[in-house]
């Protein structure tokens, strides 16, 4: 009997020791995010939360933000993610009428630029943004165009490549814009003026990019950072950002907190971490877009970065009600 009380002790001690070791182990924080986020961004991420909270975050990339939006319907009723990263402001409808987020206010909220909260349920959470403008090449465009109208002249004849809308988060920016300039019944008007200057559209940004430092085309739509990245990598200031008529439409990338996340204080922790001033001035050259952040100081290199005025986004529920019918509009136009 004596034998058998000292085995159900010691069986005592050693479950007490395994629950202990359970307890002390690390959490697991699953976030979802695009493939191209910096992975010195990620090793910030999880080395911050291994330190502070002693959890590992599992970051799951995905090629684009559709395939990444798509996984996280599947899994609806059971959620594997806590926090997405890297939905942008065209994205907010869908992501609303799909209840996939939850909203959060964060501590944050009063240093974040007011022209980016975009979502006012704050389901979507901005942490950076980035102007869609043109960059030309200053060793071959002359005189610099100053507005959208000027690229209809004859001098910038098959000088000029963007990217599509219908396959381009740039070039759908850029569509938005136009309307935003023009109005629905003028876009289309400016389009068939840039079609008959001889502007090329290609399918995606490295196609285009790739078209413009090669010399095929000395203007092409892309970021008003992409300057930044030609000085720090290649010390050379030749392509400058273009702002026509000192405006732009910008692409407001946010984060939210899955509905339903295993981890949902842990969750609120990054959304935290993600504005906080030490990431936000970490953006700049690792994901080459602005902090969002009204206190976060930029870079020296962000001098050759764009200057805008003005912004030209339309309001979200507009896009979303009306963008399948101007890309339908666009497509026939440019055909």
């Amino acid at each position: 009997m004596r034998r058998f009380i000292r085995a159900l002790l010691a069986m005592a001690v050693i479950l007490a020791v395994v629950t202990g070791c359970g307890k002390g182990r690390s959490r697991v924080l699953t976030v979802y995010t695009y493939a191209s986020f910096p992975a010195s961004l990620v090793q910030e991420i999880q080395q911050h939360f291994q330190k502070e909270y002693n959890v590992r975050v599992d970051v799951k990339t995905f090629g684009d933000t559709g395939p990444m939006v798509n996984r996280l319907i599947r899994e609806k009723s059971s959620p594997k993610a806590d926090v997405v990263i890297g939905l942008d402001n065209n994205y907010l409808f869908r992501v609303k009428k799909l209840g996939i987020l939850q909203p959060y206010r964060p501590k944050a909220l009063p240093r974040l630029r007011e022209e980016l909260l975009f979502d006012p349920d704050l389901q979507l959470i901005p942490y950076d943004f980035g102007y869609i403008v043109f960059n030309y090449d200053s060793k071959t465009v002359s005189p610099v165009p100053q507005t959208h109208r000027d690229l209809l002249k004859p001098a910038y004849k098959d000088a000029i490549v963007v990217q599509s809308p219908l396959s381009s988060s740039p070039g759908q920016a850029f569509l938005l814009a136009t309307i935003a300039l023009f109005g629905e019944d003028g876009y289309l008007e400016y389009w068939r003026g840039l079609k008959q200057n001889g502007v090329f559209v290609a399918p995606g940004w490295d196609e285009a990019y790739g078209m413009f430092t090669n010399g095929e085309r000395a203007i092409v739509l892309s970021y008003g950072t992409s300057p930044v990245y030609h000085l720090i990598y290649e010390k050379s200031e030749q392509y400058k950002a273009l702002v026509l008529d000192g405006a732009a439409y910008a692409q407001i990338e946010g984060a939210g907190i899955v509905k339903g996340s295993p981890q949902p204080k842990l969750a609120a922790a990054l959304l935290e971490y993600l504005l906080s001033k030490d990431f936000q001035e970490k953006l700049p050259e690792a994901q080459f877009m602005y902090p969002a952040v009204k206190d976060a100081k930029l870079p020296a290199s962000f001098r050759v970065a764009a200057k805008v005025d003005r912004l030209l986004n339309l309001p979200p529920e507009q896009v979303a009600a009306k963008l399948d019918r101007w890309l339908a509009d666009w497509e026939k136009t440019m055909q």
